[in-house]
């Protein structure tokens, strides 16, 4: 996922439905900043999917009004950020679960000796998508025209914050969250993606807070779920406002992340609102 939480991120979309005057029902925005300068914001959702990897006109126009495409984060220049330190799989799961690990590294083209290296949280998220992670998903899509039309590319948050952000979370925690996981079934998995993605599709806020976190919180207990959604989405909606709200003094933004940051309480969209950005929803 940038391996990314933004690549592989699809399950960490997590939040409250929010109120706001302009229209909810879009994943792309215009925010006009206090100094005059128009920047947009566009929710994703980490898949490469055919039915949302259009990258159409309106979109494409954006980019080409902007001077830096900002991401969730850097890319991941030091691989060792996404292992464990000398966490033995065998000692936490069955024989039966061990190949079910196999048979997902393998579904999701990934060395099985490498993914037992991983920290464990790591790999729930990312065997929890019903579809093989690629590096055609719509943020590295969207982030491939970027750079084709010249624009400089950042990240909010730097690789070392994107992939620590639940590490304080026991072994014991991340290897029940993983065995869930690999207790889903396929056709669960599908089921949970295809609701995941109406919601997206229909643009609705909303409804994409309510599925995500009954979807999430079925994995996990109440009190692992309540850490999880304050390091996941609280906590980073309130650092990703901040950066991006100072780079909006000096530069013309091109913002993409998961749609997830954009509603609920302290969701981007009413972080901008209540400091008085102008929001206008734009066709999807």
């Amino acid at each position: 996922m940038t391996l990314n939480l933004r690549k592989i991120l699809i399950c960490f979309v997590f939040f409250y439905a929010m109120s706001l005057n302009a229209q909810q029902h879009s994943n792309f925005w215009e925010i006009m900043s206090p100094n005059g300068k128009t920047h947009y914001l566009y929710g994703t959702i980490h898949t490469d999917d055919n039915r949302v990897s259009n990258i159409h006109n309106g979109l494409i126009n954006a980019l080409k009004l902007s001077q830096i495409f900002l991401m969730e984060a850097d890319e991941i220049s030091n691989p060792s950020l996404l292992m464990a330190n000398d966490i033995m799989y065998e000692s936490y799961l069955s024989e039966s679960e061990m190949e079910k690990v196999k048979y997902l590294a393998d579904f999701h083209t990934m060395q099985y000796e490498k993914v037992i290296e991983m920290k464990p949280w790591l790999i729930a998220v990312i065997f929890d998508s019903p579809r093989p992670i690629t590096p055609f998903n719509l943020d590295n899509l969207l982030k491939t025209k970027a750079i084709d039309l010249g624009l400089e590319v950042r990240g909010i948050e730097t690789s070392e914050e994107h992939f620590q952000v639940l590490d304080d979370l026991s072994v014991q925690e991340q290897m029940n969250f993983l065995k869930k996981v690999l207790a889903k079934t396929t056709e669960q998995k599908e089921s949970d993606y295809e609701q995941l993605l109406s919601a997206y599709l229909a643009q609705n806020s909303d409804t994409i807070i309510i599925i995500n976190e009954a979807l999430t919180s079925k994995l996990i207990p109440n009190e692992v779920w309540l850490k999880m959604k304050k390091k996941l989405v609280t906590d980073r909606n309130i650092l990703f406002f901040d950066r991006v709200s100072e780079l909006m003094r000096d530069y013309r933004l091109f913002i993409a992340v998961g749609a997830s940051h954009l509603g609920g309480d302290n969701g981007l969209l009413n972080q901008f609102k209540k400091s008085g950005y102008q929001l206008k929803s734009l066709p999807n």
